[in-house]
């Protein structure tokens, strides 16, 4: 199985050389910005920030900034939830909100530093603006 991963990387890395597309090592690609959804599927206010944050994401798909979210639905999920906060290594941001929903925590990766947090009354210019100033800082 191993081989086989290892003929489809080498095949997908062939083909872009070829076609003249540069391939970037998963290694290199560290993100400068978290975008840190705290939804829940009752939470009413995650159904009015989820889609306006759904379509501001897509200006951002190539910038450095990872979208995520934790997801307060049901016990599977919060488990899933502080397992991704653990590997974001935001676990204290994570804990600090004690499982709320309905926001969106905008942190420097570096820093762990909150820069921002979103919510349901914010536009969709207002959370692109909020996404660009800390892209900038």
């Amino acid at each position: 199985m191993k081989k086989i991963i290892q003929s489809v990387i080498g095949l997908i890395v062939a083909i872009s050389f070829a076609s003249g597309t540069k391939v970037q090592a998963l290694e290199s690609a560290k993100p400068e910005v978290l975008a840190l959804m705290f939804y829940s599927e009752s939470c009413g206010s995650c159904k009015i920030l989820d889609p306006k944050v759904k379509a501001v994401k897509e200006n951002y798909l190539t910038k450095p900034i990872l979208f995520a979210t934790f997801d307060h639905s049901n016990p599977a999920s919060i488990n899933q939830a502080a397992l991704l906060a653990e590997g974001l290594d935001v676990e204290k941001i994570y804990n600090a909100q004690q499982k709320a929903s309905g926001f969106m925590l905008i942190i420097d990766a570096a820093s762990n530093e909150i820069l921002a947090k979103l919510n349901r009354e914010m536009s969709e210019a207002e959370i692109k603006a909020s996404l660009d100033q800390a892209l900038e800082s």
